[in-house]
C-alpha cells in the first residue's frame, strides 16, 4: 500500500503505556498537512493528531483528489482514496503504541471533509465520530445504502454562512445523510467565508473533550 506523508503529534510527557484517542485530520484542496493541524493545536496534550497530506500535487499545495470544473468528483477515484485512507488509518494505528484503536476520530475541511463523509459511509462503523468542516455531498453518496452501524455516532458539520465555494445548504444535505442512519448531528453555522475561524475551533474542541472522561457534555 502506497502511504500518504503525514506529520504525528504524540501528546509530550506522555508514559510508555498510555494510550490517546487519535484524530486523522484531512486538509482541503491547496492545503497540505499543516493545515489541519494548528486548528487542532490546542487538543495535542490529550489526543494523538495525525495530520494526512493527500498527494494530488497543485504547485506547492496539495489535493486528495482531482478537482473537476463544476459537478461531483469521480466517484471511482473518491472511493479509491477512502479507501487507501481507510487503510493508511489501519496501519497507523497498529504501529503507533500510543494510540488508543477503539478511539480513532476523523476530521475533514472542504475535500477533506468530501473524503470523510465517503469514509464514514463506507467503513464508518470502526471510528468513533467525525467533524465535517465546509463540505459537501455528492449526489451519489445519498443514492448508496445507509450504513446501518453508523447508529447513534455522532458528527460534528460546521459551515460559513457567506462561503461562496461550497453553499451552506450543502452542510443540510450533509446533516440530512447522517441523521437518515441515526447519527446525532451537531450543526454550527459561522459567519464566514470558506474558511475556519476562532469561534469555530473552539465549538471543535469543546465537542472532542467531550469524548473525554470525566469531561462534561455541554449543550451549546
Amino acid at each position: 500500500m502506497r502511504m500518504f506523508a503525514y506529520d504525528i503529534y504524540e501528546p509530550i510527557g506522555r508514559k510508555d503505556e498510555d494510550t490517546f484517542p487519535v484524530i486523522f485530520a484531512l486538509h482541503g484542496f491547496g492545503g497540505d498537512e499543516l493545515e489541519m493541524a494548528g486548528r487542532l493545536e490546542l487538543l495535542m496534550d490529550r489526543f494523538v493528531v495525525v495530520s494526512m497530506r493527500g498527494d494530488v500535487e497543485y504547485g506547492p499545495a496539495y489535493g486528495f483528489y482531482h478537482m473537476v470544473t463544476e459537478g461531483d468528483p469521480n466517484p471511482q477515484e473518491v472511493d479509491y482514496i477512502s479507501l487507501r485512507v481507510a487503510q493508511f488509518i489501519d496501519k497507523i494505528c497498529t504501529d503507533y503504541i500510543s494510540i488508543d484503536k477503539e478511539q480513532v476520530f476523523l476530521a475533514g475541511f472542504d475535500q477533506g471533509a468530501v473524503l470523510t463523509i465517503s469514509i464514514m459511509q463506507s467503513y464508518g462503523g470502526q471510528y468513533k465520530a467525525a467533524a465535517l468542516l465546509s463540505g459537501r455531498l455528492p449526489y451519489y453518496m445519498e443514492e448508496r445504502p445507509a450504513n446501518l452501524m453508523l447508529k447513534d455516532k455522532r458528527i460534528f458539520i460546521g459551515h460559513g454562512i457567506e462561503d461562496a465555494v461550497i453553499q451552506i445548504s450543502e452542510a443540510d444535505d450533509i446533516a440530512r445523510l447522517f441523521e437518515k442512519m441515526g447519527c446525532h448531528v451537531e450543526k454550527h453555522r459561522y459567519f464566514i467565508g470558506h474558511n475556519v475561524n476562532e469561534a469555530e475551533e473552539d465549538d471543535l474542541y469543546r465537542w472532542f473533550e467531550s469524548f473525554l472522561p470525566n469531561q462534561p457534555v455541554k449543550n451549546k
